[in-house]
């Protein structure tokens, strides 16, 4: 686990030396939260919450992003936001109760 967290946190660093993100700021690191969970073996990593920077215009666009890196990683995700910033919770899906 610790390998695959370091080689995630590598792209995440590693992309933001290449020039501005075309995308929102967070993605990269909201992508590794997801897959840290995702990646995990079931029962080990359950859930993780990120928080992050939030612009008045981003809402939308980090609630949209959200949504697609929890259907990319087969993950429910519950956002808050807050006067500039949010938090978003990844966590597996309860197969039990559905």
């Amino acid at each position: 686990m610790n390998q695959l967290l370091a080689r995630q946190i590598e792209e995440a660093v590693g992309a933001n030396r290449d020039g501005p993100a075309s995308g929102l700021g967070n993605e990269a690191q909201l992508r590794i939260a997801a897959a840290t969970v995702g990646d995990a073996p079931p029962g080990l990593i359950t859930a993780t919450t990120f928080v992050g920077v939030l612009g008045l215009d981003d809402a939308a666009a980090v609630e949209s992003l959200v949504a697609d890196i929890a259907r990319e990683f087969g993950l429910e995700s519950r956002i808050r936001m807050h006067v500039g910033s949010f938090s978003v919770r990844f966590s597996r899906i309860d197969q039990k109760g559905r």
